[in-house]
């Protein structure tokens, strides 16, 4: 069963009115007190947003999306396809860091991390930043007292964190929520004893990522976020003595007083010197009467309390002006993110009973399955998902994309079919290699252009700096600047994993970026520099090779694989030899010389089209650098005799490598580029 918690909290006299439904009302009346619920909602968020101070200076801000297939036990029913499907679809929706909140035993399960892996390598292909906030789920492991869950913890902690190295790691979050799913109880005390003891393992598991901690305004934690905010701040000094880098809150409530409280917390977060950003929310939803004990003692929550379910069409306005009105709330008390939760209706709305509407109902969560599953004329947002990705384009962090110089790698999606077409690059693939040459398109990255240079480290007042999963930090070698575009060198020393690229402007505009580096990358080069069409290659000739143009010193012959001045069509050049004759098709491209070992290396020439298109192996006798030059690489290929004559074909090369902390063996495929085999 899929159970994450939804908390929301009705004003009391909605709620009152809502007991008088349970007892009988007709449906619409039901229907009567929700619109009004609504109402009540929105004019709290009004109010809000009116009252927000206007002296305060905006700051970076983050946009995040909750991967609610990624969460908690449940993960282990929802294989690969669904998990990338959905990332896509939070990527449609401008998200630009993904959150999951995993098990805290997740590490211990084959069959998570075998649907995890693939979700969080498609992330950070995509560029997404990835926070992690574990969370202990109804019967994951016996717990009688808090050392029992502190010693799990303690275990399974940074061994997440070594696997996936997130930028952020939140240790604690909600922490009665936590205790209450453990039937027990903790104090601020114990919680800040466990936040020392494990922060400085996750530190030397994944030495960039960040930690935090927060609270949940509406769950009486304010003793808990007074305690948490008072832990010294992470420095080069104190990272094995405990600390934390940043704090967090989660918001469900329509109350003034929650509202006061937040910008409260807010306010001595920062007095404290840390960073704060709302981990949690979404609008508060239509709620029955409320237990005692609170939402919290229920498995599933606020929905098991719901009359009108989270993901129902009749909130769908209502979620839209709720993250708009956070989003301004949060940025005029200088947070720096925020990440709504239930992003399932980013992608569904369904109008349908209780609980077929409600965000874990399985019901629904197979219907969403469906939504985003490949489907002719892909899948599409929803009026909510298209009003946050609006929301991110107006106020989000300024970002820089990378993609391979030589390439231009896309990934398409299944809300976006056509992407990788050269009228739709979209989607760009951010994995990069060492010593490979990237491009990364943003605005504002410089305030001249220079076309070429020499790979300086400033470039027109420009400068890029790499920051590595072992937080070692490089200046990034630049070859040209533009105000949209920089072309720069991957530090030859950058250990694979997510790595965090800032880009400043000689005008002091500061851009960041996410890149994957992986130990080989391949991209071919083409003749018009877009990733597509002739490869800007040299073809070798030894043997007779009648007609061929150019005759080197060793009496061999050479020729290009493109027709130079064209400026349409194929371009490519006819290649032909004869049967004693012997050609190498010396292609080059960038990512490819750190490969392990040449047979890591395959190259495929595809032939013919549609339903009768073809595939053959051929031989890759090198790959590697190509001479002296910064960044560049050539891979050779044998042509077999087979080929000669086949006309018109494609040819791709793939490289494989091995993930060094979770043992995968991944395979990267270049851009397609052409030839003509006469």
């Amino acid at each position: 069963m899929f159970n994450p918690r939804s908390h929301t909290r009705s004003p009391l006299t909605v709620r009152l009115a809502l007991v008088a439904m349970v007892a009988g009302s007709p449906l619409a009346a039901q229907q009567t007190d929700v619109t009004v619920f609504i109402d009540g909602v929105v004019n709290a968020i009004n109010i809000l947003t009116a009252s927000l101070p206007t002296n305060n200076t905006p700051q970076p801000f983050i946009f995040g999306g909750n991967d609610i297939f990624a969460y908690g036990l449940s993960a282990k029913n929802w294989p690969p396809p669904l998990q990338i499907n959905y990332v896509d679809g939070l990527k449609a929706a401008g998200v630009q860091k993904l959150e999951f909140n995993p098990a805290v035993t997740t590490i211990n399960d084959p069959t998570t991390l075998a649907n995890l892996d693939p979700m969080v390598q498609h992330a950070r292909q995509l560029g997404l930043l990835l926070a992690i906030n574990p969370e202990f789920n109804v019967g994951e492991f016996p717990v009688t007292t808090f050392s029992d869950f502190t010693t799990m913890a303690m275990q399974t902690y940074p061994a997440i964190a070594a696997r996936y190295h997130p930028d952020n790691f939140v240790i604690v979050h909600e922490p009665t929520t936590q205790t209450s799913r453990m039937g027990i109880t903790a104090t601020p005390a114990e919680w800040v004893a466990f936040i020392e003891a494990v922060e400085p393992l996750i530190k030397a598991a994944s030495p960039s990522t960040r930690v935090g901690a927060g609270d949940c305004s509406h769950c009486n934690e304010e003793s808990f976020f007074a305690a948490f905010v008072v832990i010294p701040t992470c420095t080069a000094s104190n990272l094995t003595t405990g600390c934390l880098d940043f704090m967090t809150m989660d918001l469900y409530s329509d109350s003034a007083a929650d509202f006061s409280e937040d910008s409260g917390w807010a306010v001595t977060a920062h007095a404290n010197n840390k960073p704060v950003y709302m981990e949690e929310t979404f609008a508060p939803h239509d709620l029955g009467p409320i237990p005692p004990g609170g939402v919290q003692s229920n498995p599933q929550g606020a929905e098991a309390y719901s009359l009108v379910g989270t993901c129902d069409t009749v909130f769908e306005t209502l979620d839209q002006d709720w993250l708009l009105g956070i989003a301004q709330f949060d940025m005029a008390y200088g947070m720096t993110g925020m990440t709504p939760f239930t992003t399932q209706t980013f992608m569904l709305y369904v109008s349908a009973p209780v609980p077929l509407d409600e965000s874990s109902n399985p019901t629904y969560l197979k219907e969403l399955a469906v939504t985003i599953a490949p489907m002719t004329g892909g899948a599409q947002l929803t009026t909510t998902g298209a009003a946050y990705a609006a929301e991110v384009a107006q106020y989000g962090i300024k970002t820089a994309t990378s993609i391979s110089n030589a390439s231009y790698a896309t990934l398409p999606t299944v809300f976006n079919p056509t992407c990788g077409t050269a009228t739709n690059p979209c989607n760009p693939n951010s994995s990069v290699a060492p010593d490979m040459i990237v491009s990364a398109f943003g605005a504002d990255l410089a305030n001249q252009t220079i076309t070429q240079s020499a790979w300086p480290t400033t470039l027109g007042g420009t400068s890029a700096t790499l920051v590595d999963v072992t937080n070692t930090s490089y200046p990034v070698p630049i070859y040209s600047v533009t105000p949209t575009q920089v072309n720069y060198l991957v530090p030859s020393n950058a250990a694979a994993g997510p790595a965090n690229l800032t880009i400043t402007s000689g005008d002091g505009a500061v851009t960041t970026g996410v890149v994957l580096v992986t130990p080989v990358a391949p991209g071919l080069y083409t003749y018009f520099a877009n990733g597509q069409g002739a490869a800007s290659a040299i073809a070798v000739c030894a043997g007779t090779c009648s007609g061929w143009p150019n005759q080197m010193s060793n009496g061999q012959f050479w020729q290009y694989t493109f027709t130079t001045g064209c400026t349409s069509g194929a371009c490519t050049a006819p290649i032909s030899w004869g049967p004693n004759d012997t050609v190498v098709i010396e292609l080059y491209g960038t990512g490819v010389r750190h490969v392990a070992a040449l047979s890591n290396v395959t190259a495929t020439v595809g032939l013919g089209t549609g339903s009768s298109a073809t595939s053959t192996s051929v031989p890759v006798q090198y790959a590697g650098a190509q001479g002296t030059d910064t960044g560049l690489d050539q891979i050779n290929i044998m042509l077999p005799q087979s080929l000669n004559g086949a006309g018109q074909v494609t040819l791709s090369v793939a490289a494989q490598y091995t993930d060094s902390v979770t043992g995968t063996m991944y395979t990267t495929a270049s851009n397609t580029v052409n030839l003509d085999l006469q």
